[in-house]
């Protein structure tokens, strides 16, 4: 009977660490490497991605790449700097579509094809999950509170 229990435990202990750490998850903020952004507050980044601001500092408008509404980075992004959940924002979206104000940012599937646009895009700002490798062309933004 110990060895069954110590089987199970030993079997589902790498499920249950993930759980755990899925909790603490976070995202990278990041900008074009060309962009003299280094240090954003929370609520700067969240007016842009909610186009509450439109625009850098230099004048020239900010291109905010979000990722699906299903991904857990599109999740913890939205938690963590609009303090709300995913289908909160996506309803904002459709208030703001409907009411003909502004239309929501580019919507991507994955890290991979977010750093791509940001990469292509000098004026872009994206986020990644914590874990993802930026390369080149890529920097990512320190986020101040």
């Amino acid at each position: 009977m110990k060895k069954i229990f110590f089987l199970i435990l030993l079997i589902g202990f790498p499920f249950i660490s993930t759980f755990i750490e899925a909790g603490d998850a976070s995202v990278k903020i990041i900008v074009n490497v060309s962009n003299p952004v280094s240090a954003m507050k929370r609520t700067q980044i969240s007016n842009l991605f909610l186009k509450k601001t439109t625009t850098w500092d230099n004048g020239h408008k900010a291109l905010p790449v979000d990722q699906s509404d299903s991904s857990n980075a599109r999740r913890i992004f939205s938690e963590e700097f609009h303090g709300k959940p995913v289908h909160t924002i996506v309803s904002y979206w459709q208030k703001q579509i409907f009411s003909g104000r502004e239309v929501p940012p580019v919507e991507k599937e994955s890290d991979r094809e977010v750093l791509a646009y940001v990469r292509d895009n000098a004026d872009a700002i994206g986020y990644v999950s914590e874990g993802a490798a930026v390369g080149d062309g890529v920097k990512v933004v320190k986020v101040l509170d």
